[in-house]
């Protein structure tokens, strides 16, 4: 009975011994995993090569498109801390706190020191000066006006330049390198006089030629008149540095021309005639001071003005007179109404231009 019992329970012990010493086997196991020693792993390379193991395909260009775009974020979030480029054309981040915002990087002529401020490359302003440029082929006063950084009416006035549009190879024109106009000193002119003909401050001419005694002037002197202003003054002036008559003057009627400057019937004709009907305004063809307002022979009710430097024009044959002798006259003023008086075939205008006492053909001194 007793070796019955024992036999019994015989596999019971041996069931309970073997549970044991598997559970003993997994702990070692698993504290080895888990330590700070290295884990080494062998890999069969025959039967992963041979086997498809999932995933995508390195060669796949989908995947490799989607790795790309992986990679840029990264790369992207990698640098966000590094410091901004900036490229030609962007605006100029604030430097130091200081607020520079708005400027564009072609536009700044100075560079930031150490403490963010802007250093100036020159300290003194540029003045201006005269060059001369020759034309070249293909050229024409837009090109030439791009290159100095001026407006090509800066180019028209100190030139004399009646139509823009006719520039020949080799020309040679004169240049300033800002926009304003050149004053040849007369004598009897002075600073003041100069700024007031001109409508600039006297400071202002003072400066652009370095005049350290502005009452020391030179006849002949070249002075920069700088300013818009200058520009439509010197396009107006009547007789160039050169001494020679400029076309500047206005037509102080507009019709059709009855009779031209010349030879005419066995005698010269010293004038222009414009046929307009009697009534008609005339206007002053310059700023001026009136002379003669009056009968005066063949010439029947005329206005002389005199307009400096030896310039004068004569308007003829008028049936009543707006002005008096002794009278200043601008540009454009109404000085008579036309008729028919002195000698003359019909109602119409005899005008005519003097350069120091001869008389020379109007229609090359007219503007268009």
């Amino acid at each position: 009975m007793e070796d019955n019992r024992t036999s019994r329970w015989r596999p019971g012990w041996t069931l309970l011994i073997l549970m044991i010493f598997v559970a003993l086997t997994v702990s070692d196991e698993a504290s080895r995993l888990t330590s700070d020693s290295p884990v080494q792993f062998t890999w069969n390379e025959d039967l992963l090569g041979g086997t498809d193991q999932g995933g995508p395909d390195p060669d796949d260009l989908e995947f490799a498109s989607l790795l790309s775009d992986d990679l840029q974020e990264l790369m992207a979030m990698a640098g966000a801390g590094s410091a901004p480029s900036v490229s030609l054309g962007e605006i100029i981040p604030p430097a130091d706190g200081d607020n520079t915002e708005g400027i564009p990087v072609d536009t700044v002529t100075a560079v930031a020191d150490g403490e963010g401020q802007l250093a100036d490359q020159s300290s003194e302003k540029e003045k201006p000066t005269v060059l001369t440029h020759v034309v070249a082929r293909g050229q024409t006063l837009w090109d030439i006006a791009k290159i100095y950084g001026i407006h090509i009416d800066t180019i028209v006035a100190a030139n004399g330049i009646s139509d823009p549009q006719r520039l020949q190879v080799g020309q040679k024109l004169t240049i300033l390198t800002i926009d304003g106009a050149l004053h040849t000193v007369r004598p009897g002119d002075s600073v003041w006089s100069i700024a007031r003909a001109y409508q600039v401050k006297t400071q202002d001419i003072v400066e652009a030629n370095d005049l350290s005694d502005p009452s020391a002037l030179r006849v002949g002197q070249q002075l920069v008149i700088p300013g818009a202003q200058a520009v439509a003054a010197q396009r107006y002036q009547l007789v160039g540095a050169n001494g020679q008559l400029r076309r500047a003057f206005d037509w102080p009627a507009r019709a059709r021309i009855s009779s031209r400057f010349g030879p005419r019937w066995g005698s010269m004709h010293y004038g222009l005639d414009i046929a307009v009907p009697t009534g008609t305004p005339i206007r002053a063809a310059a700023d001026g001071r009136v002379t003669w307002s009056g009968p005066r022979g063949s010439y029947g009710n005329l206005v002389i003005i005199d307009h400096g430097q030896g310039v004068e024009t004569r308007y003829a044959h008028n049936s009543r007179l707006a002005v008096k002798a002794g009278e200043s006259v601008k540009r454009g003023q109404i000085i008579a109404y036309s008729g028919n008086t002195g000698r003359s075939t019909g109602p119409h205008l005899h005008f005519e231009i003097r350069y120091r006492g001869t008389a020379v053909d109007p229609e090359k001194y007219l503007l268009p």
